[in-house]
């Protein structure tokens, strides 16, 4: 639709003032504005408009899919109803949002502080986002209706005529202009019932139905009908199943060689019949479909069962902690959970930290419910996730696992809610609107009389708080399954040069003796090992010995790190690239130097060392082969696997008896009051995945600070002493449990802009302590203050800290400031400048 046809919009439809209630509708656009806009209601889309259905609607001078949000009644002031344009059209035929998820939705946006329409983009594929236009070609059913004259409804026998005397597709903007009265509800009504298909052919939301000829053997042939080779050979074919069966053209094509030619023939002489089907794309195809194991569950998980069971019989909203040790079985109870849930016809949520690395998780639940289980996760194609969208909002999926976006995926009667591995900082979004996907399952919980499982070996100091207060339900789970031992864990103090090893004139020694003895001793027993560094690439740090010149990122405040494949240095943050340089620009030399260790340069030295071993390393930087890597490892066709943080999550490695830590001090060291439980977390996550099988587990941390509460807690596999020290610490200085945060981030271009608007964000800040008494003693304001990562993605950042007594407490006063400050207001009152609001942020970085 053009501007012209939009302003003619504008000045036919300026509605009156005694319009009837509901013939106004609220509505969310992608566009960073705080509030709904309210559109006109023509009378042809009166019933057609309801909430969760997409809409076309004119925005500055161009249509923009929006999303229904309520039917409401005219504004209160005539100049603003006077200003109130109609909506376009209407895209679908059924709400592909429930009224309940739009609550979700608005309520994340209140909680966040975020504009309505960021919120919505991310709970509606991105395929579902309308942007370019359609074209449509009519079905062979779309033709027989026609001819059989049982299309009744003008527009859909316009559009079918329209379409069946085309030599080829039209598309839909030339339709609606050559046919005003044409409407996109028509076309996704024909499209519904397979009367057309449609592509879209421009703009981002690129994904179409994927579509597939089925053919049926309508009569076999005649005895003195003559038939070609080929086409014999395709009628023996289908005549293996009889007449009427649906046979795919695809798996047709993939048992013979037959041409389309061939099919085409028959179809004309009526033996056989042909329709275009839509097809789901599957992302579990290729992958091996295992027998459910049943085992008898141990006593620790029969009585979280019992728990659980009793909770789901009342039918209320309720949150359990779900603290098991690694290997205790968390996964078992799990699923039996979730058939109890089932059995009383309800749905379940799993929400995971990384799905796309934990295939044996989806594996599992697919063995014990089969078909009934979709996926949701970025690894997914836009096609694949589109389609696992649209059979979860069809109804015809009740278990739903994904990473954190899959919280607002369109199921509906909840029974059941699990956030495994609760603590990780996955669950946090760190662009946009900023939600905790953990703190949104428990609100979605609520709205659906649901229970809530946070399932952690190392549960997050805040939510074992909420358990410890009686907040939340507590359910321990100390022992492994089959009365397995934890892993003996052994700290290797790299102060001492004897345990370290010899150091070379650059840097200090990277496997220490112990740690090279018992890798030996492990693979000699035909054992597998696993090594965790949390530093990715060959060195972090590239300097000239000559005059100390070092590489930093021009856009970032870190130092470039050398990746060996290829020669480069890379921004781990902005992945900012260039080539290794050969000689240093500053004095011309040729002496570079390659400091600190990262997993290339570590999987370099392993092969050296062991020069016997199969050596594989699983990061960020390997690719499409992480979930190759993954079952080579299972079937033991590696014998090393080192990595990341990767390789900590969610693993089940029966053969892996020993775990080496490289560098246990590296998250320490970070200005952040979590880096302590952090640190814990990883060491008795890598920890746990020793052992798990009949054989012992032996677990090596090297480690500078052997003294530190994290390590020595991690030592003894004891949450209780770990959890003991933090919350000591962080009641003396007052940060969460014992207090809420928000933070509040400028980001710009320009340095002096940034740090004009964090500082005009205090004032407001201070203007809201002078006007009201009231937050004077329940909160604190701090900075602003350059960032810890004080420039990144070539913007320079500051920040805010809002500190409060209560939850309650700090989100008033971040409500004051943000309203003085100008946030809410339509016009940037710093241009140039992102403004971020982080409720219970995660990071202080």
């Amino acid at each position: 639709m053009t501007t012209e046809q939009l302003t003619l919009i504008r000045r036919s439809e300026t509605p009156q003032r005694e319009a009837a209630d509901g013939d106004f509708v609220e509505v969310a656009i992608d566009v960073p504005v705080f509030t709904a806009f309210t559109y006109r209601v023509p009378p042809e889309f009166a019933e057609a408009v309801r909430p969760g259905v997409r809409l076309l609607v004119p925005f500055r001078g161009r249509p923009r899919t929006a999303l229904a949000l309520r039917r409401t009644g005219p504004p209160e002031q005539e100049a603003l109803l006077a200003r109130i344009v109609s909506l376009v059209d209407v895209l679908d035929v059924d709400p592909i949002l429930s009224e309940a998820h739009i609550e979700l939705l608005e309520w994340a946006a209140r909680y966040y502080f975020s504009p309505i329409g960021e919120v919505m983009k991310m709970a509606v594929p991105a395929g579902l986002r309308v942007a370019g236009e359609r074209l449509l070609e009519i079905t062979e059913l779309g033709r027989a209706a026609l001819r059989s004259r049982v299309v009744r409804d003008p527009q859909h026998l316009l559009l079918l005529e329209a379409l069946d005397g085309a030599a080829e597709p039209l598309r839909s903007d030339a339709l609606k202009q050559e046919h005003a009265r044409l409407t996109y509800r028509a076309m996704a009504e024909c499209e519904q019932v397979r009367w057309l298909v449609s592509t879209w052919i421009a703009g981002k939301a690129s994904v179409q139905k994927k579509m597939e000829t089925m053919v049926t053997l309508r009569r076999d042939p005649y005895k003195d009908e003559r038939l070609g080779r080929r086409q014999e050979e395709l009628i023996a074919l289908l005549q293996t199943e009889g007449l009427g069966h649906v046979w795919s053209w695809t798996d047709i094509r993939e048992m013979t060689d037959l041409s389309t030619a061939v099919l085409r023939g028959l179809v004309e002489r009526g033996m056989l019949a042909t329709e275009e089907r839509e097809v789901y794309r599957d992302p579990f195809l290729g992958e091996p479909t295992r027998e459910p194991v049943v085992v008898e569950p141990t006593p620790d998980q029969a009585a979280a069962l019992g728990e659980l069971r009793a909770r789901l019989s009342l039918g209320q909203f309720y949150t359990f902690l779900l603290h098991g040790v690694t290997g205790s079985g968390k996964t078992e109870v799990y699923i039996r959970a979730i058939r109890t849930v089932l059995d009383t016809g309800k749905t379940a949520l799993i929400l995971l930290p990384e799905i796309s690395l934990t295939p044996q998780f989806v594996g599992i639940f697919r063995s014990h419910f089969g078909e009934q289980v979709a996926v949701l996760h970025s690894a997914l194609t836009p096609g694949e996730k589109n389609d696992q969208w649209r059979r979860i909002r069809e109804g015809r999926i009740t278990i739903v696992i994904g990473a954190r976006s899959a919280i607002f995926a369109p199921l509906t009667n909840i029974g059941i809610i699990i956030v495994d591995e609760e603590h990780d900082g996955s669950f946090k979004q760190e662009r946009g609107c900023r939600y905790h996907a953990r703190d949104l399952a428990q609100v979605w919980g609520q709205r659906h009389d649901a229970l809530v499982v946070l399932g952690s070996a190392t549960p997050s100091v805040d939510t074992y708080y909420n358990a410890r207060q009686q907040r939340i339900g507590y359910l321990p789970m100390s022992t492994r399954v089959a009365d397995r031992q934890l892993p003996e864990v052994e700290i290797v103090d790299m102060r001492d040069p004897v345990v370290a090893g010899p150091a070379t004139d650059e840097e200090a020694p990277v496997l220490s003796e112990p740690l090279k003895a018992a890798m030996r001793q492990t693979l000699a027993a035909g054992e597998q090992i696993i090594l965790f560094l949390n530093r990715r690439g060959h060195s972090p740090f590239v300097i000239c010995r000559d005059c100390g010149t070092s590489w930093r990122c021009p856009h970032c405040s870190v130092s470039l790190t050398y990746h060996h494949r290829p020669r480069a240095l890379r921004c781990h943050y902005c992945d900012h690239q260039i080539p290794m340089p050969k000689t240093c620009p500053q004095c011309r030399s040729s002496d570079i130097g390659m400091l600190g260790t990262g997993t290339e340069k570590l999987e370099a030295t392993l092969k050296e060392l062991l020069p016997e071993a199969r050596i594989a390393r699983l990061d960020r930087d390997t690719g499409t082969q992480l979930n190759e890597l993954i079952r080579r490892f299972r079937r033991h066709e590696i014998d090393i696997l080192l990595g990341t943080q990767m390789v900590t999550k969610g693993h089940d490695f029966h053969n892996v008896t020993l775990v080496g830590v490289i560098m246990a001090d590296l998250g320490l060291n970070f200005p952040d009051f979590r880096a302590g439980e952090r640190t814990f977390q990883v060491l008795t996550q890598v920890a746990g995945r020793a052992g798990r099988g009949e054989r012992a587990g032996r677990v090596l941390v090297q480690t500078y600070s052997p003294w530190h509460y994290a390590i020595e807690a991690a030592r003894h596999h004891s949450y209780e002493e770990f959890v003991t020290h933090e919350l000591h610490a962080r009641r003396e200085m007052m940060y969460p449990p014992f207090a809420t945060l928000a933070a509040i981030v400028f980001e710009g271009a320009d340095p002096l802009a940034t740090e004009r608007a964090a500082r005009a964000f205090a004032a407001a800040g201070r203007r809201v302590f002078t006007a009201s008494t009231e937050h004077a003693d329940d909160v604190s304001l701090l900075g602003p203050a350059q960032a810890p990562l004080a420039r990144l993605r070539g913007k320079t950042r500051w920040q805010l800290l809002v500190k409060g007594k209560t939850r309650a407490a700090t989100r008033r006063f971040l409500g004051n400031l943000l309203q003085a400050a100008g946030y809410f207001e339509a016009r940037d009152p710093h241009p140039g400048v992102n403004v971020a609001v982080d409720v219970d942020p995660q990071t202080m970085m």
